[in-house]
């Protein structure tokens, strides 16, 4: 593919990109993900991020959350490996016992459920600019890329906003949103600029390269919308990174997977629909990519 590329997801894109499964492999070389999120206010979004990353085929998905959100999250899936840091959000006490666990890890995961306290923001930047393993960002985590002095940085970055959250990230106001060739500009121009991989969330998702390469994914629809959905993809993104795709096309895996897991749930239930629902059904749909 020649820089700068532009190419509209299908089935078929995807079943290439799908990272191959070796069978003579043991536990833990199919994908190793750490989810850092959380806080008092929203315990429930890292539980939805791991829920993504484990029906999309990661072997393991440890959780960092706080110790106020610690037993409920503990208590929802045995699959999960939880584990806490301290208080009921994160701050600079809970940063390295997490930077030495991520030496474990394929991919991480930050910013699900987490509230943009300043303490917070500045343990997220600790956090992000000391990492070692491609690292997806979403929610408050976004943000703090504001806050990065140099980039690029040591590790891959994925960033995965809605158009509120991207004009945040730019300081740049998108003047028409339904505008697509001034959309898949602006976010060539940022992911270029900032050395990112950007997967902006929309009725047609735009995903960049940091080199400028474009893909569109037109999978999906407004059952889309419902809360918690956004935190299924970030944890399908990481849990694709771990299993062996480059950050670029587990963007393109994970939004053209979500999106078709949403279409077919609105055949069986209209828009009335959940992210629990979106996360339990995406093996049905990686299934029907395979075949």
């Amino acid at each position: 593919m020649r820089p700068g590329a532009l190419t509209t997801l299908k089935k078929s894109h995807i079943k290439k990109m799908f990272p191959a499964r070796d069978k003579s492999s043991y536990k833990g070389q199919n994908g190793k993900v750490l989810i850092v999120g959380g806080s008092i206010e929203y315990y429930g979004a890292p539980m939805l991020s791991a829920l993504g990353s484990l029906y999309s085929g990661a072997d393991l998905v440890y959780l960092y959350v706080p110790e106020s959100n610690f037993d409920v999250t503990r208590s929802l899936y045995p699959d999960f490996i939880v584990r806490k840091f301290p208080g009921q959000y994160l701050t600079h006490q809970g940063v390295r016992e997490i930077l030495e666990f991520s030496t474990k890890c394929d991919a991480i995961l930050i910013g699900p459920g987490m509230y943009d306290r300043e303490v917070t923001v500045r343990a997220i930047l600790e956090l992000i600019e000391s990492l070692q393993i491609p690292t997806v960002l979403d929610s408050t985590a976004i943000e703090v890329l504001k806050l990065v002095k140099e980039v690029p940085l040591s590790q891959p970055i994925v960033v995965c906003p809605h158009q509120n959250e991207f004009e945040n990230l730019t300081h740049r106001e998108i003047k028409d949103r339904k505008n697509i060739e001034e959309l898949i500009k602006f976010v060539r121009t940022i992911a270029t600029e900032m050395k990112l991989n950007i997967l902006l969330k929309s009725p047609t998702d735009i995903i960049a390269s940091p080199s400028g390469d474009i893909a569109l994914n037109k999978t999906g629809n407004p059952g889309l919308t419902v809360g918690g959905s956004g935190d299924v993809l970030a944890g399908v993104i990481t849990s694709m990174i771990a299993q062996g795709c480059k950050p670029y096309e587990a963007c393109q895996v994970a939004a053209f997977l979500v999106g078709s897991t949403g279409d077919f749930l609105y055949k069986q239930k209209d828009f009335s629909y959940s992210a629990t629902d979106l996360a339990l059904e995406i093996p049905f749909s990686i299934r029907q990519i395979l075949q």
